[in-house]
């Protein structure tokens, strides 16, 4: 099955506004390679069918970053040199950017639309992820919440004479007072 397929069969449809626009951007990186075949000389290797289909194949390995540019090997350390990308994080509002540094290239025009629009998309979802981690927080503070009101008022009702004690000791009878069962820690994000 195709991935195209596969994907739209596998999502949750609740959640599809928050998906990449999966279609759209492959409409696009088909202009790109569109554009790269008709710009690109032909030889007289690519007029016969297996030099078009190693043209092709060798189109797709370049744009991908699959082939190595500018001798750097696996395990080498990484230099900016021969990168066809760059990505920064917005601290402002904590999006990314890519910014293309091939643009001046022939059919780099399409390369930039690509990337701009899978900047978009990208960060369509990390702020639907973002929203929805701050709900899924929110509903669990407020689970807490209930969780030591109902321990204090299961205490209230188990325990009468502790709490006639604390109240003799000027201990407070709330929700927020200390006992063994209602001795829980505080539920952290995760992101201090």
């Amino acid at each position: 099955m195709k991935f195209g397929k596969e994907f739209a069969a596998q999502l949750v449809q609740e959640w599809r506004e928050a998906y990449m626009d999966y279609n759209f951007l492959k409409t696009i990186l088909k202009d790109v390679l569109r554009s790269k075949q008709k710009n690109a000389p032909i030889s007289p290797l690519a007029a016969t069918t297996k030099g078009a289909l190693k043209r092709r194949v060798s189109l797709y390995r370049a744009f991908s970053g699959l082939t190595s540019r500018g001798g750097r090997y696996k395990g080498s350390p990484r230099t900016n040199e021969g990168e066809a990308i760059l990505v920064d994080s917005v601290e402002a509002d904590g999006q990314y950017q890519t910014m293309f540094l091939m643009s001046s290239d022939q059919g780099g025009e399409h390369e930039l639309v690509f990337f701009r629009r899978l900047d978009d998309e990208f960060n369509k979802v990390v702020s639907f992820y973002k929203n929805k981690v701050e709900e899924v927080m929110s509903e669990a503070d407020e689970l807490s919440k209930q969780m030591d009101a109902l321990i204090a008022l299961r205490i209230k009702v188990d325990d009468p004479v502790l709490l006639g004690a604390l109240a003799s000791n000027g201990v407070s009878s709330s929700s927020g007072s200390v006992h063994p069962i209602n001795a829980r820690k505080p539920v952290s994000d995760g992101y201090d």
